[in-house]
């Protein structure tokens, strides 16, 4: 008992010192001009007969119309621009999911995602999904239904992004999309172990030139085959020309003797 009335004065003096004397006069009672006009200009509405949860739904949609400033409509344009720009300027925006995690984590995080020179950026899931809606990225939308993060970078790293991940338990990759082509988790992974693109590109010209080697050499045979034939041809009827011509010359000579 000792102990509330201690706690109660302590309130008391509380409030008192900090709110000085609490006014506690009983509101005065208007005139009776005050009083008639009062009741004369108060307006009689009908009762509102909607549901409950519709009448509240409008008063919290008219109170936040009526936070909103010009400053908050410039601030989300700008965030809105941030975001189109995150998607449109780098080849490579990968989804992750971030637990909770203290401050001292985040910073040892964000450190390690610098250090691969990969960046970090965070982005408000609504306006994400707003520009998603209207955009050829569409599908990304379910990956956009809790707390995430975006890893970006203007160049294709996602191997780079892989190995950060492994050591990071704290980001968890979802999705994302990979020069203009919408990719999962396992797509990303196996695209990670494809070989660069240069080494692709030597391959198929070494497909390319050795095709046209093949044809080439096979052209050029059969026009060598096709010369030496025509060639043997050409030596046989000289040689046969040439034994008639023998044989005519033989025969003259043996009439005249």
């Amino acid at each position: 008992m000792a102990s509330n009335l201690k706690s109660v004065c302590r309130y008391f003096s509380t409030s008192s010192r900090l709110l000085k004397k609490p006014n506690i006069q009983k509101p005065r009672v208007p005139w009776t001009e005050r009083r008639i006009l009062n009741a004369v200009s108060t307006p009689i509405l009908p009762p509102d007969e909607r549901p409950l949860p519709i009448r509240c739904c409008d008063e919290m949609n008219a109170k936040i119309a009526a936070r909103e400033t010009e400053l908050s409509q410039a601030y989300k344009a700008f965030r809105k621009k941030q975001i189109v720009k995150m998607f449109t300027e780098n080849k490579m925006v990968a989804i992750c999911h971030i637990v909770p995690m203290i401050p001292r984590d985040a910073f040892s995080v964000r450190a390690k995602i610098m250090a691969a020179q990969i960046n970090l950026c965070f982005a408000n899931k609504k306006f994400v999904r707003e520009y998603l809606e209207e955009s050829k990225y569409r599908n990304l939308e379910p990956y956009i239904a809790s707390d995430t993060v975006y890893v970006v970078s203007p160049d294709n790293k996602v191997a780079q992004l892989l190995a950060v991940l492994r050591k990071t338990p704290e980001l968890q990759l979802l999705g994302g999309l990979v020069e203009d082509t919408i990719m999962s988790k396992e797509m990303m992974i196996n695209f990670s172990k494809m070989p660069p693109i240069e080494v692709l590109q030597g391959e198929l010209l070494t497909i390319l030139t050795s095709s046209i080697a093949t044809t080439s050499h096979l052209l050029s045979t059969q026009q060598e085959q096709l010369s030496y034939n025509l060639s043997q041809l050409t030596q046989r009827g000289v040689e046969a020309s040439v034994e008639t011509n023998n044989d005519e010359h033989k025969d003259i000579e043996v009439k005249e003797t």
